[in-house]
């Protein structure tokens, strides 16, 4: 009965580890994104970029703080830095972070925690502090969410235009049939068809197939695209917080209506930091899977966009992002190709921590690096090139130092 137990037991321990294996969404302090692109309608394939652009979604390991406007653009963009910066201040782009982060309405002024307690994983009695007892003292958990959740929410301006250089699909040889599901190059397919068989009209769909790819592949010659991006960071210290929460912060706008009118009158107070930019070209890349034209520019799009972000994180150890561990017997993450994760990379392991007063930190507790040959290929569309590395299904990682490493640790790119 004992031996039954705990064989009963131990298979209880192995389902809940394999759940935790297949769960992306290990609760954790993610970073907040807010991503724009600069749109240049003058440039040829314009639309077509601003199209697959909007139905981007926000990379998976940040949260969403999207604001409504996606696009923006210049009558002149030869210091597009400082366009942007003028833009955002006009807008107040900041201010609307913050009350973003409140879930601000607008018909009333009034507050309200609710998004805070979803992404800091707090529950309500936690966080459903009175604001006017904190105006006496501070508050552990404000401090707490302040340092990791408004003081790392960014707002990343791509600005993205097509550049006509050397044709980056090679020659026509080398260049796959675009919507047909046939494999093979288009040049492969018209050399496939005999006088005989064009006589007889068996191969001259083939052929027409082949001149159709031909003439959309064409199209797509030197379709390069340069992306600059441009990040910025919410600047949310103390004096921050405790003007915001003194003076603004109210969930009963009909008693204190003077929160209201004085969060409205202030345009100074939320400023963003700039933090720096990366510039990148897109690169060669194969075009297995891609059946149209959106599909073309979305592969290229995407890949040029996360290699950007790829460098911020790599350039800015604020904009680094946390993934979970979800796996210790290997060590396995889901991060990859996409996060320019190379045999080169170190990730630091993290024990997430906290005080007795609710009070969030990170403590290192050894060093991991990627396995060679075992790293996972997640980028856009790395599937339909049949890749190994994109059946991979995570990362697998080797100890360098520490030890006692567990499911739901925390790993950060480090140098």
């Amino acid at each position: 009965m004992k031996k039954t137990l705990i064989l009963a037991v131990l298979a209880v321990c192995l389902c809940l580890s394999a759940a935790a294996q297949r769960d992306e969404n290990f609760k954790y302090m993610r970073g907040s994104l807010y991503m724009m692109m600069v749109e240049h309608p003058t440039l040829q394939f314009n639309a077509q970029i601003e199209a697959v652009f909007k139905k981007m979604d926000i990379p998976e390991r940040f949260n969403n703080h999207d604001l409504g406007v996606r696009v923006i653009g210049f009558t002149n963009d030869d210091n597009q830095l400082q366009n942007i910066k003028v833009w955002g201040t006009k807008q107040q782009i900041a201010k609307r972070l913050v009350s973003r982060w409140f879930d601000r309405k607008k018909e009333t002024g009034a507050f309200d925690t609710e998004l805070l307690r979803e992404r800091g994983h707090y529950s309500a009695t936690k966080i459903d502090v009175r604001l006017a007892e904190q105006q006496q003292r501070k508050s552990a958990i404000l401090e707490d969410l302040g340092e990791n959740l408004l003081h790392h929410t960014y707002w990343v301006v791509h600005d993205i235009r097509y550049v006509n250089q050397a044709s980056f699909l090679g020659s026509i040889k080398e260049a796959v049939v675009v919507g047909s599901s046939l494999v093979g190059t288009a040049s492969d397919l018209k050399h496939t068809v005999t006088d005989k068989d064009y006589e007889s009209g068996k191969d001259k769909k083939n052929e027409e197939n082949a001149n159709e790819a031909l003439s959309f592949m064409d199209k797509y010659k030197g379709f390069k695209l340069k992306v600059t991006s441009y990040l910025f960071r919410l600047k949310w210290d103390e004096e921050v917080a405790n003007t915001f929460y003194l003076n603004y912060y109210t969930e009963t706008p009909d008693e204190e209506a003077d929160k209201v009118s004085a969060f409205q009158a202030d345009k100074d107070l939320f400023q963003l930091e700039y933090l720096g930019e990366v510039e990148n070209t897109s690169t060669k890349m194969s075009y297995a899977g891609t059946k149209t034209e959106e599909d073309i520019v979305r592969k290229v799009c995407t890949r040029a966009l996360d290699k950007n972000l790829a460098d911020l994180q790599h350039k800015f150890s604020d904009f680094r992002i946390k993934a979970p561990l979800v796996s210790n017997g290997p060590l396995k993450a889901y991060v990859g190709m996409k996060e320019d994760i190379t045999e080169k990379s170190r990730f630091e392991v993290l024990e997430v921590v906290q005080d007795t007063e609710g009070r969030t930190t990170y403590n290192r507790v050894g060093i991991i690096r990627p396995v060679k040959g075992k790293i996972w290929d997640n980028r856009y569309m790395a599937d339909e090139e049949g890749s190994a590395e994109a059946k991979l299904d995570g990362t697998l990682f080797e100890k360098v130092s520490g030890s006692d490493f567990q499911p739901g640790m925390l790993i950060r790119e480090t140098k």
